[in-house]
């Protein structure tokens, strides 16, 4: 019940239905382990220790960060009077160097699209937009034919449940085009497999599959990694990055 609450405290503060998914995915273990009314520090930091051992720190850190939510909610509503996230202590996460894609890895990816067939078109535009914009992979699968403006921009709905512009390189906006020729111009989602839309886990698998083809261990996250650090080198403005990449501040641009 208690668990149940916070969920829907979440959902009322207007929250993404991924985000509280993620949420109750993370306190499920601790819930179904603890009575999380007479739960103590000890009994949190053993099963954050716990979880060190099975787990990356930064997933530890998710887990301290859901946990610290939650236990504030309970206090906020006087199920407690006490606490115990208060004295637990943020988890510490190693420094991991960012791997991005040099010029020539990024020619060799495109260039495994090289064919004329629909998965190359649909893939190497896959592959352009994010290079070329940096968006998250959710806000990529979530575009569709009515978010793509005529000026070259495209629109997506990011974290926070919010809206925002990017524009598109000439040759990333070729290639979306050559796509959309293929595609057709009905509504609905841009990114089409052979059983419809394709999800997170649909493009995901074209990234891997790709990188795999010219010999890189690649994801989604090193493409949007890889338009940062392009954009720094060239002496992009920090600020224009946050706005382009949906952050908050320009802090995330230093990691």
């Amino acid at each position: 019940m208690l668990l149940r609450s916070y969920l829907f405290h979440l959902k009322t503060r207007n929250l993404s239905p991924s985000t509280i998914k993620a949420a109750e995915g993370f306190l499920n273990p601790f819930v179904r382990s603890h009575e999380p009314l007479t739960a103590t520090r000890h009994d949190i930091e053993l099963f954050l220790t716990d979880l060190f051992d099975r787990c990356r720190p930064s997933t530890v850190w998710t887990y301290w960060r859901h946990l610290k939510g939650f236990y504030k909610f309970l206090e906020t509503e006087g199920d407690i009077e006490n606490n115990p996230m208060k004295h637990v202590a943020r988890p510490v996460i190693p420094p991991t160097e960012v791997r991005v894609l040099n010029p020539e890895e990024v020619r060799n990816l495109l260039g495994s699209c090289n064919g004329r067939n629909k998965d190359d078109r649909r893939d190497l535009a896959v592959l352009m937009v994010m290079i070329d914009s940096g968006v998250r992979l959710s806000e990529l699968v979530g575009m569709t034919v009515e978010d793509i403006g005529q000026d070259g921009t495209i629109r997506v709905f990011g974290k926070g449940r919010k809206w925002r512009t990017v524009a598109l390189g000439v040759e990333s906006g070729s290639a979306l085009n050559r796509w959309l020729r293929i595609r057709g111009n009905a509504p609905g989602a841009v990114w089409l497999g052979r059983k419809g839309a394709l999800t997170n886990y649909g493009v995901r698998r074209i990234v891997v599959r790709r990188g795999a083809q010219i010999g890189i261990d690649l994801n989604p996250h090193m493409l949007r990694h890889t338009f940062v650090y392009q954009w720094l080198r060239n002496g992009g403005a920090e600020v224009d990055l946050a706005k382009l990449c949906g952050w908050t501040s320009t802090r995330m641009a230093e990691k």
